[in-house]
């Protein structure tokens, strides 16, 4: 009987294994076609990959994806606080105040947001602040991404909030700390390097969207911008683009494209990686 179940054990295992093996084979497949394909182009750029305009169909040098790289970071850089903020008080209040009225709406609206098709946001974003401003811009993008990432934030941050063992408030209210001073002073404390992996997810979320962007940023390429009011171009937009034309030199600039970006991710999952073994309640 001993013998059987070690039997069946090993099985079990195995079959495991198997089916692993099987659901991590395409995404491996694809990271090394990616980087296969791209960073042998990265390096034929060399510097000015990161500082050069991108190539048109004739163009003999490579080129680079400046502008796409600094639209990213300002869309980044705006749209990670404020969802990052709204996120972390949207958590705060459903957590502590889960009955109320206002903390049913929040949840529900959330949750119902990561459903929504996101080029139907960029949609909705070109109608309410493309059009009345009259012009393509980074605050358009900003606030679309916002919307995508907000529901993954809050989910995160919340769930990080609800984790921490209720003994941790009991032990603030029995030395007569408010509810403000124990968030503050006891559960934030606790779950800041929970926080720490949810602004990088959502980072990564932020980094990688494209249909939101479609109709509100512009796709500015012939030149860099930093004004947020202006149009500007974002890496995974001009992926998108570049990797549908015929021309082989921007099919090249697009495979660089999406190595770099994927040498970002890969970056942030590892640093996610750490951050998770350090984890301590």
């Amino acid at each position: 009987m001993y013998s059987w179940r070690k039997v069946k054990d090993r099985m079990f295992f195995v079959l495991i294994l198997t089916i692993s093996i099987l659901a991590i084979t395409p995404i491996i497949h694809m990271m090394v076609a990616v980087l296969a394909n791209g960073f042998p182009m990265i390096l034929k750029a060399g510097w000015g990959f990161f500082v050069k305009t991108p190539p048109t169909p004739l163009s003999q040098d490579i080129g680079g994806i400046a502008p796409s790289l600094i639209g990213t970071a300002i869309l980044t850089l705006v749209s990670l606080p404020i969802t990052i903020v709204l996120a972390l008080f949207s958590a705060i209040l459903v957590n502590e105040f889960p009955r109320n009225p206002l903390s049913i709406a929040i949840d529900v609206v959330a949750k119902s947001l990561a459903s929504i098709p996101t080029i139907a946001v960029s949609m909705v974003i070109y109608i309410l602040v493309v059009v009345p401003m009259g012009r393509f811009s980074a605050l358009a993008g900003a606030i679309a991404l916002t919307i995508v990432a907000l529901p993954y934030a809050y989910t995160y941050i919340s769930t990080v909030l609800g984790s921490i063992p209720l003994t941790y408030r009991e032990a603030a209210y029995s030395i007569a700390m408010s509810r403000w001073k124990t968030i503050v002073k006891v559960l934030l404390p606790i779950a800041k390097r929970g926080f720490a992996i949810g602004i990088l997810m959502t980072m990564a979320r932020i980094l990688g969207e494209t249909a939101a962007l479609l109709f509100v940023v512009g796709r500015y390429r012939t030149a860099t911008s930093i004004s947020i009011i202006e149009p500007v171009d974002a890496i995974p937009l001009l992926i998108f683009d570049y990797i549908l034309t015929p021309y082989p030199i921007m099919q090249q600039i697009a495979w660089a494209s999406a190595a770099f970006l994927l040498l970002i991710y890969i970056t942030i999952f590892i640093a996610i990686k750490i951050i998770v073994k350090e984890v301590r309640l």
